[in-house]
């Protein structure tokens, strides 16, 4: 199993807010071909970055995520990555190792 961890940091900026509810999780739907939805960080008190959002996506290895992100949705969820990295922290996490 080969997972993406997708957390928003933390943020008072509602644009930025709208824009991962509203176009990063649209896109990493798409390339996911289901619904992902995000949950709320409660809490991240012993790490230096704070998150608000957090949401994953599971697949079968890390062969299909590429065959996944290499697709048209693949390559604009990675578009909209490029644009808005900053405010996002990403996590790859590979089960198996």
């Amino acid at each position: 199993m080969y997972k993406l961890l997708l957390f928003l940091n933390k943020t008072d900026d509602e644009k930025i807010i709208n824009h991962f509810n509203e176009y990063t999780l649209k896109y990493l739907s798409e390339v996911a071909g289901q619904k992902i939805e995000a949950a709320t960080v409660e809490s991240s008190l012993l790490l230096e970055q704070k998150f608000i959002k957090f949401c994953e996506v599971s697949v079968d290895s890390k062969d299909d995520w590429y065959r996944k992100i290499n697709t048209k949705p693949g390559k604009e969820f990675n578009k909209d990555l490029m644009d808005f990295h900053q405010f996002i922290t990403v996590i790859f996490v590979d089960y198996s190792i």
